[in-house]
């Protein structure tokens, strides 16, 4: 089986497996691969880790219609046939079915990939309906070592949107190198050391904020300004603030692990791993907070909308972006989603309150989409 190098995907996840040799992502038979060594794992000592909760709260499921049932069927048949792992269909805040293959089971830990981005953006609504920030808000004004660099200069939203002006990432979205990957690692430099140095620069690429661009600085900055805003010096210590602020909020209960530097800047682009069961929760809350009146409401409502037209660089059938989403899907009319490498996906309706949750080792957008579009439009 020929294994190459693929232009996409999520910045760095070779740093953050510990696979730091490698400066692409990995591909099987020319589509994305993510080993499953590195979906299922535990990540590396470093990373911050979040322990069960003794008061749990309880899944709720309910029995699929039948027009429900016949969606299912079809969409276990073919999720035998693909690389995904684990597969969820919800509604609500109700489980309808689950599935997992060998060897995952519902005590795996499921890492993200570029679904983490989704997460960040939905923490940062958080900041600002805080009062801590704005979306107007420079970068430079919470992050004063980087106000001589030009993504100093761009906004919160405008990161966000993915459109700070900052250099563009290389053809796989990455936007640092596999030796500035390795001595992240290594702990000899950290996000912020690398901002400073080059990743906080147009370098030509742009004229100026505003043009979108998929790369890993843009969500990285943001983990520093919520961080910076409650005080954290510098902007570390993301994870342990989404431990305290954003998840509490969400409902988790089970482990996660999330990927930070050794110096505490949290890797916010791509490195978050929870159960199947704590996605489900993260995927009630997204629908749940859409319907909320006041602040956080009016903020999801914006974060899961088309804000920006996106370039097609990476996902060509999605034409919109919303605050770290992907939005106009011409596949799935009606809904918004957060994907990651090698088919990790969460997919919501705007029609109703279903949702697709997916993780997958080898599979593309036409192995998910149709899935997708399935349960989310049964009845």
């Amino acid at each position: 089986m020929k294994f190459t190098r693929i232009a996409f995907g999520l910045t760095a996840l070779a740093f953050a497996s510990g696979a730091v040799a490698q400066a692409h992502m990995p591909t099987r038979d020319g589509r994305a691969h993510m080993p499953i060594e590195w979906l299922l794992s535990n990540g590396q000592p470093f990373f911050y880790k979040a322990f069960e909760s003794s008061e749990a709260r309880p899944i709720l499921k309910r029995e699929p219609t039948p027009d429900e049932a016949k969606a299912i069927t079809e969409i276990q048949r073919r999720f035998n046939t693909t690389s995904s792992v684990a597969v969820l269909l919800g509604d609500s805040e109700k489980i309808v079915h689950l599935s997992y293959k060998h060897p995952a089971n519902e005590r795996s830990i499921f890492l993200s990939a570029s679904v983490d981005k989704t997460v960040t953006a939905m923490s940062a609504g958080v900041a600002v309906c805080d009062g801590k920030l704005s979306l107007d808000t420079k970068v430079r004004d919470v992050l004063p070592e980087l106000a001589d660099k030009d993504i100093g200069k761009s906004t919160l939203r405008q990161n966000l949107m993915m459109a700070s002006g900052a250099k563009h990432a290389f053809a796989d979205s990455q936007s640092f190198t596999a030796k500035e990957a390795a001595d992240l690692w290594a702990g000899s430099v950290n996000f912020m050391d690398l901002l400073k140095a080059h990743l906080g620069n147009s370098q030509g690429y742009f004229s100026g904020a505003g043009t979108y661009s998929y790369k890993s600085q843009d969500p990285t900055v943001v983990g520093m300004m919520v961080a910076a805003a409650y005080g954290n010096e510098g902007g570390k210590y993301f994870r342990r603030w989404q431990d305290e602020n954003f998840f509490t909020r969400v409902g988790t209960v089970d482990r996660r692990i999330h990927g930070q530097d050794h110096s505490g800047y949290a890797q916010s682009e791509g490195n978050t791993r929870m159960t199947l069961n704590d996605w489900a929760r993260f995927a009630q809350f997204v629908s749940a907070s859409r319907k909320e009146t006041g602040c956080y409401g009016e903020f999801m409502r914006q974060a899961t909308s088309r804000q920006i037209w996106n370039d097609l660089r990476f996902s060509p059938a999605t034409k919109g972006y919303g605050y770290f989403t992907w939005t106009d899907n011409i596949d799935v009319p009606n809904s918004f989603s957060a994907m990651g490498y090698g088919g990790q996906n969460i997919t919501w309706s705007t029609k109703n309150d279903k949702y697709f949750i997916v993780f997958s080792t080898h599979a593309v957008r036409s192995d998910i989409d149709p899935l997708a579009k399935l349960w989310l439009e049964s009845k």
